[in-house]
């Protein structure tokens, strides 16, 4: 980054941060769920759940987690997706990802499908990859899986985490016969200019937490200048759209703000 960037960025996070203070913590504190209803099948309907971001450490409190799957359960999905980073900064705290999954009970519910984040990667993504996949989540790194749910046939795509470069899109949908109408999740929302190159049409992905102290003007400003174009929400990419959801968790000690509020995502793919 420039140094006139640098500066501008670190002034308008400075305001980010004396105006995060006025704000009301409570969207920190309480999880919100967001509903959408999304043209993709053509045909019938799969509800779908996406969790992000658990980042299982001290940074996340218990019981926000307990929100998360509360909403979940409640939602009645028929497949749950999740967008990476389940750890923040080392596998420390594995014991609290087992206990999650166990809690989610993907082998024995709706089927489950997983993409890794960069602080997957940085803490330890093969042994967070197999506890995943111990408890029935479909991990998917640059590969596609096809999954009859909800009475409706649905192809998932899962491209590797584009932070750590390891996003191949290309591979992913290598097979795909129908890219348009498949369901595509990443990590990095960057990402999401290539998959729609390729072919995909809707593409969920997190990683950001809406900007963590999501002040409105001020952090999508900062966003824009360290290179993040999507932050929050839903975005149109030519033919495509992606939705970037803040997830549940924080990386560090807490979040600020509308944008940044902890979600989970209830989308009805019709």
């Amino acid at each position: 980054m420039r140094p006139n960037k640098l500066l501008a960025a670190a002034a308008l996070g400075g305001a980010a941060l004396i105006s995060a203070g006025t704000l009301s913590h409570a969207s920190a504190r309480q999880l919100r769920v967001s509903r959408h209803q999304v043209r993709l099948l053509g045909k019938g309907q799969v509800r779908v759940v996406q969790l992000s971001d658990l980042h299982l450490g001290r940074s996340t409190r218990d019981a926000m987690l307990r929100q998360a799957l509360k909403a979940v359960r409640d939602s009645r999905p028929d497949l749950i997706v999740m967008t990476g980073d389940y750890l923040n900064h080392s596998l420390r705290f594995m014991s609290d990802l087992d206990r999650f999954l166990a809690d989610l009970g993907c082998g024995s519910g709706c089927p489950c499908v997983a993409i890794l984040g960069n602080h997957d990667y940085w803490s330890g993504a093969d042994a967070i990859r197999l506890t995943l996949e111990r408890h029935g989540v479909h991990v998917l790194r640059n590969s596609h899986l096809v999954l009859r749910t909800g009475g409706q046939t649905l192809t998932v795509v899962g491209v590797d985490d584009g932070r750590t470069r390891r996003a191949d899109v290309e591979r992913a949908f290598s097979g795909v016969s129908e890219p348009e109408h498949a369901l595509v999740i990443t990590h990095f929302p960057t990402t999401a200019k290539a998959i729609v190159a390729r072919g995909g049409r809707l593409v969920l992905a997190g990683h950001t937490h809406g900007g963590q102290l999501g002040v409105p003007r001020v952090a999508p400003a900062v966003a824009r200048l360290v290179g993040t174009r999507y932050l929050s929400g839903w975005y149109s990419i030519g033919p495509g759209r992606i939705y970037v959801s803040p997830g549940v968790g924080s990386s560090f000690l807490f979040r600020m703000g509308r944008l940044a509020a902890p979600e989970v995502a209830v989308l009805d793919l019709i």
